[in-house]
């Protein structure tokens, strides 16, 4: 599997996911096979950073689209504190340049307490996920290894924040199932390493534009 046919499984995986989220909340399927996506996107972020010959330029797109999808972002989550995945994955490039730069693991850590404390979409957990995905590029079981703990550690932090609701809030809520998004590591140890088609923006405009386009059919449905 190339680049290009793994991101556009990520993103019809994405679509999935939000469609459920924001539009069938209660047929829990979607948000199942929505766990896939973000690993997909996190494990680009890193294999981006290691083959871009302009760092500046990524980093830039990537918060310059950050700020382009917050707006469609709010409307869909109906939520003016909550920040889209492109400030998660802006901030996981980062820390993994800084990484390269001072080897130091508390630095990413460092940022990684900054995207939770800002509250960004997977936040802390998103953050280590881009540096495991580098830091053990080419040492599966490592990843493997490392992205369990780091599962152990999000679900733990999922059913602590979410125990008060109940069993059956916590289901609504992915209070039990975020193991799944391990899956994701089906598709990426077929990655080939190949670029595929270049639809370099296709995931940067199909973001906000779904965003944007679900919000307003729920709005339309209520």
């Amino acid at each position: 599997m190339n680049a290009t046919f793994l991101k556009i499984l990520a993103i019809i995986f994405m679509l999935i996911d939000h469609i459920g989220a924001f539009l069938f909340p209660k047929i829990l399927v979607f948000r199942l096979i929505g766990r896939l996506a973000f690993p997909i996107f996190a494990f680009f972020i890193a294999e981006g950073y290691r083959k871009t010959s302009d760092l500046t330029s990524y980093f830039g797109r990537l918060f310059a689209f950050a700020l382009i999808s917050q707006l469609p972002f709010s409307m869909a989550t109906e939520s003016k504190t909550y920040l889209n995945i492109f400030f998660t994955l802006a901030l996981g490039l980062y820390a993994i340049y800084i990484y390269d730069k001072r080897n130091d693991l508390r630095l990413v850590y460092l940022i990684a307490a900054l995207a939770q404390y800002a509250n960004t979409d997977y936040g802390f957990f998103g953050v280590v996920l881009i540096f495991i995905f580098h830091k053990y590029r080419d040492n599966f079981k490592g990843v493997v290894k490392w992205f369990f703990i780091l599962t152990i550690a999000f679900q733990i932090m999922i059913d602590v924040n979410l125990a008060s609701l109940g069993f059956k809030e916590m289901l609504t809520h992915a209070g039990f199932y975020q193991f799944l998004w391990m899956g994701s590591l089906v598709f990426l140890k077929r990655y080939n390493g190949e670029k595929g088609r270049g639809l370099k923006y296709l995931f940067y405009l199909f973001y906000p534009l779904h965003l944007a386009i679900i919000a307003i059919i729920r709005n339309y449905l209520r």
